[in-house]
């Protein structure tokens, strides 16, 4: 194998990339903009080429089958966008017309950027650009697929799709999902994957019968024409860049840098087209295909495949071949991993502004079960492990996964790097999730062989699982609120809730519980409704043939991934559990059973935000057992309450008849959930955070060590449950020394609990306190926020105090 750069450059590299990412950056809740913050950091720019592509293709293809129109605006991309190699580049390839761009997806949305910019985002675009943009959507006004759903829905159900008008959801169009079978690409290449949908349009064209099944023959044909138009703009993009580093090798002076040149042109005529034949290979046809299935054809959070697992055959090989070696394997992957730090990702303001800081949340797998059952850790998993060491970058994320066979070694170099850099990481429990997705009629060899795409969000990698990342937010908290008005919003004094009981007139906590859930059954309903419809929507105007090709079984059936599921996941994420949780047990006890406060006296006190009752405020916070401490009283409530809302979310059905499922991937939205909820009777004011994550305790109130915090969480009904988010603090000196063996048991007792999942800052409070107070010298301190990784310093003030209140747990 040919040298790579120089240790120097690289290097430099690594502590500069942190100050190119292009996440939003928190700028205020709605009704809590701050002006001297932009949304994005400076110099971030809006590309308009591939905008220009699409609407280019679009009009060319009127008339024809919409999958041919995803698959010739996908050709017209590829083939016309500009394409760059930058000097340090070993690993290529390229979204946007420069580094420092973002891009548009018109045929998703257009009203929100016509508006941001000429306002918050005005700084991304020229005077002339902004003109073009705006005659570009002119295009889009009556076919961008967000907003469609306006015009189906029924007038009663209109009120509830703005946020602003109940706060109890949030929907949303979300990003698409599905994870190539990369074992098959890399047997075969994209050449091989055409050539099979080519004999599968053969076979059509010869069948003298067509007629008979003659509307299957159409989708069929339409979609294997689409498959071979976009996967052979696939091939002809690889070979560009090679084109373009022939062409910078002819220029190039320094001999070493011309090698490389060589080398990636090599490269790049082989793959995506042929199948990989060496390590380097392997990489850049990886890194080509998640390019083109999760941020060129549509924007696409996460990432999902097993990297150890696809990666470790070539290694090996070319280890017994003599073209590489450990080290210089481990640069390869860096290079990769520094090219996704370019990625970037347009968002409405209020969004990026709303969850403190946003990223693509690109998350890769290692550790886990061969589809057999046998332990999967091998040499790449630690591979991985360094680079991210090395890199200390917010992309991409890791999940680990952990079972009660994990090889010591993985516990051990897994407990350096939280202590070196633990926002990157977080830990998933085969114990849990196998177990779990068998429950949902998964075959036992597929569970084994699961996936994180993204934050919490589970897939089997080349299955077909092509949906909408996330149809809703559902704020428990809010509805819990509406519990105590009869469905009447605070704000603004209307009736958007359900007419429950006056809670004057409850005689038992049962009858709270039972007004409650009324509640969550209620806006759950209106949220299915709207997803439901929008599911339609992507289905009919947003085929993928490119990523269905690369899906088992979507060749076979001559169907896109819109339509051909190998497991309908349509998920829900609710979010506020635990300040639920905590709340209704304050109730209970301090209302129903000791009786020391009046059911009258708590609505006023909640309708009025506390104000003029800090004595019973501070009652409700200190008198009442909390979720997270190993108490029985409420951590018993909490198994009750998240099983109920479970069977809830359960009995609602997506448009394939299955049912929809909870999902723990609420980033921060525990931040922007709750700027509309008013005062809950945990002591939480209006506006104040929620507990971040699914079952993270309530910061300052898990007062009983991180063990207790464990078996309160155990006590939930994971198998029967869903994914759930938990987050914990450790201060630095609990990960070293002595206190090493003491945590990896922590570790042990975790995965034994059967708790679905784990993720850790490991700060002293005066670091991250020093980085509020200092940002210019920490503007590579990545931590973990709720599901994701971020920059400390790109995150909004409330996010940032969040973060540091959490307890710093010792062992």
């Amino acid at each position: 194998m040919t040298g790579l750069a120089s240790e120097s450059k690289l290097e430099r590299l690594k502590k500069e990339m942190p100050f190119r990412i292009k996440a939003t950056r928190g700028h205020g809740r709605y009704g809590e903009k701050l002006d001297n913050i932009t949304p994005y950091r400076p110099g971030v720019k809006l590309c308009l080429e591939r905008a220009r592509l699409v609407t280019e293709a679009y009009r060319e293809s009127e008339g024809e089958p919409m999958v041919i129109r995803r698959a010739k605006a996908i050709a017209k991309v590829l083939d016309n966008m500009t394409i760059y190699i930058q000097p340090w580049e070993i690993i290529v390839g390229n979204f946007a017309r420069d580094p420092d761009s973002i891009q548009h997806y018109p045929e998703l949305f257009w009203r929100w950027l016509d508006k941001a910019v000429e306002e918050e985002y005005r700084s991304l675009l020229t005077d002339e650009e902004r003109v073009e943009l705006h005659e570009l959507h002119r295009y889009w006004k009556n076919m961008a697929v967000h907003g469609m759903e306006r015009k189906y829905l029924p007038e009663s159900l209109r009120p509830y799709t703005n946020f602003i008008n109940h706060g109890a959801f949030i929907w949303l169009h979300g990003g698409r999902t599905g994870v190539p079978n990369y074992e098959k690409l890399f047997r075969v290449g994209l050449k091989g994957i055409i050539e099979e949908a080519k004999e599968k349009f053969s076979h059509l064209e010869n069948d003298e019968s067509f007629y008979l099944k003659a509307a299957d023959y159409m989708e069929k044909r339409d979609f294997y024409q689409a498959v071979i138009i976009s996967l052979e703009a696939g091939c002809r993009w690889g070979k560009r860049y090679a084109k373009l580093a022939r062409e910078l090798a002819a220029k190039e002076k320094d001999s070493e840098r011309k090698e490389q040149l060589l080398r990636i042109a090599e490269v790049c005529d082989w793959v995506p087209e042929n199948p990989p034949r060496t390590f380097h290979e392997a990489l850049q046809f990886y890194f080509f295909i998640v390019l083109i299935t999760r941020v060129i054809d549509l924007q696409t959070p996460g990432l999902g495949e097993r990297f150890d697992q696809i990666m470790m055959p070539f290694y090996v090989k070319d280890l017994k071949e003599g073209r590489i070696n450990r080290e210089k394997a481990k640069e390869l992957i860096e290079y990769c991993w520094l090219k996704m730090n370019e990625f970037g990702e347009l968002i409405p303001p209020l969004l990026g502004g709303g969850l403190g800081s946003v990223i693509t949340a690109r998350v890769t797998t290692i550790g886990g079960q061969t589809p057999e059952g046998d332990d999967a850790t091998n040499e790449m998993t630690y591979i991985v492990l360094e680079a991210i060491r090395d890199l200390k970058l917010s992309e991409p994320s890791v999940a680990v996964r952990i079972h009660r066979h994990s090889p010591r070694r993985l516990l051990e170099e897994l407990t350096d790097s939280l202590r070196e850099c633990s926002g990157v990481f977080s830990l998933f429990n085969d114990e849990m999730m196998i177990p779990y997705l068998v429950s949902l009629g998964i075959p036992i060899e597929d569970a084994r062989n699961y996936s994180t795409e993204g934050c919490m969000r589970w897939i089997i990698p080349g299955k077909s699982m092509g949906f909408r990342a996330l149809g809703g937010l559902l704020i428990l908290p809010k509805c819990l609120e509406y519990a105590f008005t009869q469905g009447v919003n605070i704000i603004n004094g209307n009736q958007i809730g359900s007419s429950t009981k006056d809670p004057l007139a409850f005689t038992s906590f049962e009858e709270l519980l039972e007004a409650y859930f009324e509640q969550v059954r209620f806006f759950t309903e209106k949220l299915v409704a709207i997803n439901n419809i929008v599911e339609v929507l992507d289905q009919r105007f947003l085929p993928q043939p490119f990523l269905s090709a690369l899906l088992d079984e979507c060749l076979e059936r001559g169907q896109d991934c819109r339509y051909y599921k190998y497991f309908n996941n349509t998920i829900i994420q609710p979010i506020g559990q635990v300040t639920v949780v905590n709340s209704l047990a304050a109730v209970k006890k301090l209302v129903f059973e000791e009786k020391r406060v009046s059911m009258a006296e708590l609505v006023e006190a909640l309708k009025n935000n506390w104000e003029g009752k800090e004595d019973l405020r501070q009652m409700f916070i200190h008198k009442a057992p909390k979720f997270g401490n190993d108490d029985d009283y409420v951590d018993l409530l909490a198994r009750k309450i998240y099983a109920e809302t479970t069977r809830l979310i359960r009995n609602f059905k997506n448009i394939y008849g299955t049912s929809f499922l909870e999902d723990g991937t609420g980033g921060s939205t525990y931040y922007f959930g709750s700027v509309l909820c008013g005062a809950t009777p945990d002591g939480r004011k209006a506006r104040d955070l929620f507990n971040d994550g699914t079952v993270s305790p309530v910061p300052g109130t898990d007062r009983s060590g991180p063990t207790a915090v464990l078996k309160s969480v155990a006590k939930l009904d994971h198998v029967r449950g869903f994914t759930h988010l938990l987050n914990q603090s450790f201060l630095p000196e609990t990960l070293e020394g002595e206190n090493k063996e003491k945590f990896i048991s922590y570790l042990r007792c975790w995965s034994d609990l059967g708790i679905h999942h784990i993720q850790f800052n490991v700060f002293g409070p005066e670091t991250l306190e020093d980085a509020q107070l200092n940002p210019d010298k920490y503007g590579t301190l990545v931590v973990r926020v709720a599901g994701f990784s971020a920059y400390f310093v790109d995150l909004d003030k409330m996010v940032q105090d969040q973060i540091i209140s959490r307890t710093r747990q010792k062992l």
